[in-house]
């Protein structure tokens, strides 16, 4: 018998709970002034993915939450390829529809401005691939607030998705993409593993760059590479 793919448990958690259990209302803080279709994609969860290697390495990356874009009438590229397979997975909530939506977002998260700015010079600071890693983001749904949605739904994501992927994933460590990632953590009593945060500041300037570099070393030290 086949087991259910890393990550289905907490994400089907999630669903089951909807968007108002994170927001307290199925429309609160949902981006505004969105075309039906990219509305519908909003009201979309997107719960990363798990790479088929790591069982080997146990590192996630954990973001904030996804990204608007700045469209407001069409899809992006990226989420012309990816949002159908997770609207069938948000309708259809099997395993095997599961397993579809984390191989569509692997194939398009390396393309995202996060991942060209922060999470490639992670994952090389690791000596990591895509393969090895998994991620996702604390709040699984867009929002109007972007990454400041208030520390009440900080708390209930954390509570409600992050600690149970935590859960089930059993990571040896923890790579938080930005300091909110590290504070959403920690508004809920816990055990975590080995925590790294890394400093998604925009302007580099040489603090923040001590700061990465620091990170980086951590990392690789924990993974203990060569």
């Amino acid at each position: 018998m086949q087991s259910t793919p890393l990550g289905y448990k907490a994400a089907r958690r999630a669903l089951d709970l909807g968007r108002s259990g994170f927001f307290g209302g199925h429309e609160i803080d949902l981006p505004m002034d969105r075309s039906p279709l990219l509305r519908n994609d909003d009201l979309t969860p997107q719960f990363g993915y798990v790479g088929r290697l790591f069982p080997e390495t146990r590192v996630l990356l954990l973001g904030i939450n996804p990204g608007n874009g700045p469209e407001r009438e069409n899809r992006s590229g990226t989420d012309e390829r990816m949002m159908p397979a997770l609207i069938r997975f948000a309708k259809n909530p099997s395993p095997e529809a599961f397993a579809a939506a984390q191989s569509a977002y692997q194939m398009e998260c390396e393309h995202w401005h996060i991942w060209k700015r922060h999470c490639k010079e992670v994952i090389g600071a690791g000596k990591l691939s895509l393969d090895e890693i998994a991620y996702s983001n604390c709040l699984p749904w867009r929002s109007e607030s972007r990454s400041a949605f208030s520390d009440t739904v900080a708390q209930r994501t954390a509570a409600l998705y992050a600690y149970p992927l935590i859960a089930e994933l059993r990571p040896s460590l923890i790579i938080a993409m930005g300091k909110r990632v590290t504070q959403i953590l920690h508004l809920v009593d816990g055990e975590l593993p080995p925590l790294i945060t890394w400093n998604r500041a925009q302007a580099a300037t040489a603090a923040v760059l001590r700061d990465r570099a620091t990170a980086a070393e951590n990392i690789f030290a924990t993974l203990g590479r060569r």
